[in-house]
Parts: structure tokens; C-alpha cells; sequence
């Protein structure tokens, strides 16, 4: 894919996530997570199989990564999702990047500048203000789902850092394809009352099409394309607007409004991942 404007690709990637905190909302309002992600991993792998070809060699790792990311990352995300509201889930997500410099540090794979770590931990402070002044014991428990959620998807970055020769859609494929059936045993489990026909609701579908079409192939493509091009610096300050997308339409479609001290407790957190970013990006240079 050849992007010949960065600025507006990487902005359309980041304004499709932001919205993509909301689609799963709406669709975690009627289905549980287990069958969400069933039926997401289901449409994906689906749509990917044309990708599905990895050399031999791979096939082991992928299979790890497909789990740590399909079932740790996205399930438990998705989990975590039903109890925490959009604006607090999308400050949590941003969170991703610095979990992952302070778990390659903690590996020996990174060092992280004292600069770097006073971002980090602003940033945790930031997030630590809403939740534990004035959050319920269902958005704590929410807030931990997805935090467990983010450092499996930090872990799986180091582990796609090993891999060699696998193209961004197969490997979409394969985390499709093993965490299905394994989210759909999940749900059988619960003894659903409903079978999964019934559950299809419009709201339902539009959910997983636009989760699946959207964040997972769409963007992901347009965002890869752009940093394999131009590189990250270009365009990393761009993701500090997927809050703002998720709060517009967090509004508009879920009649979600911001606190003050979520506003503040975001500040804060954005304020301290952008010092991370800033200062990662004065020792690149």
C-alpha cells in the first residue's frame, strides 16, 4: 500500500480505533465478550484466508503470538471493556507503549532514560486519579482487565520483534483463526440461554463488521503502511487524538459525558506518555 499523505493516513487510522472503543461498547451492551470475539475472530480469519500462507518455520511462533494477543490482549480487553466506560478504556489503551519500553527494560532488551520513566509514571498516576477517587469497584475491576490486556499486547510486541517473513495480514489471519474456536468454547461453557442466531441484533453486527473491517484490516493497514514508509516520529503525536474521537462519539452514540476528574486524570496521563514519546524520540535522533 502506498500512502502519499501520511499525516491525513495515520489520522484516519487513529480516528477509526477511537471510534472502535465505542463500536465494542455497543456491541458488549447485548452479547458477552466470549461471543463477541467469537464471532470477530471468526469474520476476520474469514476475510484473511487469502493471507494464511507462513513458512514452516513460523508456524510455532505465530501460534504463541496468536494466543497471547487473540485471548490476552483483545478477550480480556474486551472483558475488562464491559465494566470500564469508553473515555476511561482509551486512556488505559494508550497506556500500551510505555508497558511495553518498561517490560523490554525489565527483559534487558531496552533502556529506558529517567526522563522516559517520569512519563511513565505520570502517566499511571494520571489514570490512578478517577479510579481510585471516585471510581466503582466494577470500573477498578474493569481498569485491571485492561491493563492485564496491554501488557500481553506489550508481550506480544517482543515477540513479533522475532519474527521473520510473516506479512501484517497473515499474522491477522492466524490470531483470527486459533483464538475463535477457543472464544467460542468459552461461551458455549456459560450454557447460553439464547443460541447465537437470536443475538445477531443489527447493533451486534454493525459492531463486529465495523470492529473487524475497520480497526483490525483497515487500519492497522493504513497505520503499518504509513510508519514502514515515513517512520514512527512523523506521526506518533497523531495518536494522541484517539481520546478525543472516543469521546465525541462516546457521546454521541452511547450518551457517555466525561468527568472533570476523568478530564483531569486524562490530562495528566496524556501529558506523561507524551514526555515518554518526546523524549524516546530525542534518543532516536
Amino acid at each position: 500500500m502506498l500512502i502519499r499523505y501520511p499525516l491525513i493516513a495515520a489520522l484516519m487510522a487513529v480516528a477509526i480505533w477511537g471510534v472502535n472503543v465505542v463500536a465494542i461498547k455497543v456491541g458488549l451492551a447485548e452479547i458477552p465478550p466470549s461471543l463477541f470475539n467469537a464471532l470477530r475472530f471468526g469474520l476476520l480469519s474469514l476475510l484473511l484466508i487469502p493471507f494464511a500462507c507462513i513458512p514452516k518455520s513460523q508456524i510455532k511462533p505465530v501460534i504463541w503470538i496468536a494466543i497471547v494477543m487473540g485471548i490476552g490482549h483483545f478477550y480480556l480487553l474486551s472483558v475488562g471493556m464491559q465494566y470500564a466506560d469508553s473515555n476511561t478504556s482509551v486512556i488505559l489503551v494508550m497506556l500500551g507503549a510505555p508497558i511495553s519500553s518498561v517490560l523490554s527494560y525489565v527483559l534487558g532488551m531496552e533502556r529506558i532514560s529517567r526522563l522516559q520513566a517520569l512519563g511513565v509514571a505520570i502517566a499511571f498516576s494520571g489514570i490512578s486519579i478517577p479510579l481510585f477517587l471516585s471510581g466503582t469497584s466494577d470500573l477498578k475491576m474493569g481498569a485491571l482487565f485492561i491493563l492485564i490486556s496491554m501488557t500481553c499486547w506489550a508481550v506480544t510486541n517482543i515477540l513479533v520483534r522475532r519474527l521473520e517473513q510473516v506479512p501484517l495480514l497473515a499474522l491477522q489471519f492466524w490470531i483470527g483463526v486459533i483464538s475463535a474456536p477457543i472464544c467460542f468454547v468459552g461461551y458455549q461453557l456459560t450454557t447460553p440461554e439464547l443460541t447465537i442466531f437470536e443475538q445477531l441484533s443489527i447493533p451486534v453486527i454493525t459492531s463486529v463488521v465495523y470492529t473487524v473491517l475497520g480497526s483490525s484490516i483497515l487500519a492497522y493497514s493504513l497505520w503499518y503502511a504509513t510508519v514502514n514508509q515515513y517512520g514512527i516520529n512523523r506521526v506518533v503525536s497523531i495518536t494522541f487524538l484517539q481520546p478525543l474521537f472516543t469521546m465525541i462519539f462516546a457521546y454521541l452514540i452511547l450518551g457517555e459525558v466525561i468527568s472533570t476528574l476523568q478530564l483531569i486524570g486524562g490530562a495528566i496521563t496524556l501529558m506523561g506518555i507524551y514526555l515518554y514519546y518526546f523524549n524516546r524520540r530525542a534518543n532516536v535522533s
